[in-house]
């Protein structure tokens, strides 16, 4: 009888202890899956907010070469109009010339910027 009360207090201390490391290790690898899940949310929702970053980037890139193509467009037109107009001035034989060369001159930059105008509204509709 000995014997059985006193490996009944080390029994008990050992069941405790098995417990207490069954529950630790319960708590830890708990721990650890809502770790994992907030880690994998977290690269998800960064990953989602680099797609939309990149989409944007796009757009943006897509507008700039709109935009400069169309910079590029109407300086040509422009200076090829300018440079029309300055042929026409040197080989002008009288001044009354000059009004008429002028009007046409404006007239060209006037319709070059219409164009302009209008392609531009017809892409923001698009």
């Amino acid at each position: 009888m000995r014997q059985l009360v006193s490996t009944a207090p080390a029994d008990f201390a050992q069941q405790n202890t098995e417990r207490a490391v069954q529950v630790t290790n319960y708590g830890m690898n708990w721990m650890l899956e809502i770790a994992e899940q907030n880690l994998n949310q977290s690269k998800a929702a960064l990953e989602g907010l680099l797609m939309i970053t990149r989409k944007a980037v796009d757009g943006i890139d897509h507008q700039a070469s709109v935009v400069r193509e169309r910079s590029l467009l109407l300086a040509e037109e422009t200076l090829s109009n300018t440079f029309d107009f300055a042929q026409k001035l040197v080989r002008m034989r009288e001044p009354q010339e000059l009004a008429q060369l002028q009007s046409e001159f404006v007239s060209r930059q006037a319709q070059v910027l219409g164009d302009q105008t209008k392609s531009r509204r017809r892409s923001e509709a698009a």
